[in-house]
């Protein structure tokens, strides 16, 4: 599990990459205020789900796999180009997704907006993952990101279409 001191380390580019997310999502239109219409069964079956995919696993694949462990010692230069080729990876996957196994995502995961605003979730989630060495600290972060995206910032609707 994280420590105090990562979750201190991790508050200011956490804090300034969610704002500039928001700020992005929010002057294109992309997020909106919108709450999900569904019964509490439905929301809490999002929610559940939405732990496992695309929470855990991405994460899983795409910083556990991908990322050097800190305690591997690597330089931050390694570290750098990895995390790159991680965050590049995450962002052709979720087009990849749409036009095959997704198809109701087709129209979202393709959309520039989107994948600038997963571009930036993806560089808190690979901080977050650098900084604590924990595959819980990102997963909670992807997690939080999707369900308030899906529940209180329109993303439902965005998949309904």
């Amino acid at each position: 599990m994280p420590s105090t001191t990562n979750l201190r380390n991790l508050g200011l580019p956490l804090i300034g990459l969610t704002s500039l997310l928001l700020i992005i999502g929010f002057e294109s239109n992309f997020l909106k205020i919108h709450i999900l219409q569904k019964s509490w069964e439905e929301v809490i079956k999002i929610i559940a789900f939405s732990f496992f995919i695309p929470g855990l696993s991405e994460e899983l694949f795409f910083r556990v796999i991908f990322l050097p462990h800190p305690n591997e010692k690597v330089s931050i230069k390694t570290q750098f180009i990895w995390g790159i080729i991680a965050l590049t990876v995450f962002i052709i996957y979720h087009p990849l997704q749409g036009l095959t196994w997704n198809p109701s995502g087709h129209e979202v995961f393709l959309e520039p907006t989107f994948l600038i605003l997963a571009c930036l979730l993806g560089a808190i989630c690979t901080i977050a993952y650098l900084i604590s060495g924990s595959i819980w600290l990102p997963a909670i972060i992807h997690w939080l990101a999707v369900v308030i995206w899906i529940i209180l910032l329109g993303g439902f609707a965005k998949f309904s279409h």
